[in-house]
């Protein structure tokens, strides 16, 4: 593992700890802001578990998916095996 790899993973343990303190702590138990905060904290949490597990992978596929040569991989595994093929 990378120290790259290490900080994402770190961020993640943040969140992933952070956004249930952070819910827990908010004042106030009427459905206003405190439903609106706790909705964040529950985002916060999910992301901080996706960036545990995966780590920075997720930064990347983010990365890959808003480019505009995402099927590029796709492409070219799809030009391999019709190169491997067998012609009749």
């Amino acid at each position: 593992m990378t120290r790259r790899d290490f900080r994402w993973r770190i961020l993640g343990a943040v969140l992933f700890v952070g956004g249930p303190c952070l819910a827990l702590l908010t004042p106030g138990q009427a459905a206003g802001p405190h439903g609106i905060v706790t909705v964040l904290c529950l985002v916060a949490t999910l992301l901080g578990l996706v960036l545990l597990i995966r780590g920075r992978k997720v930064a990347l596929a983010l990365r890959v998916e808003n480019s505009p040569h995402r099927m590029l991989p796709a492409l070219l595994h799809e030009r391999r095996l019709r190169r491997r093929r067998p012609r009749d």
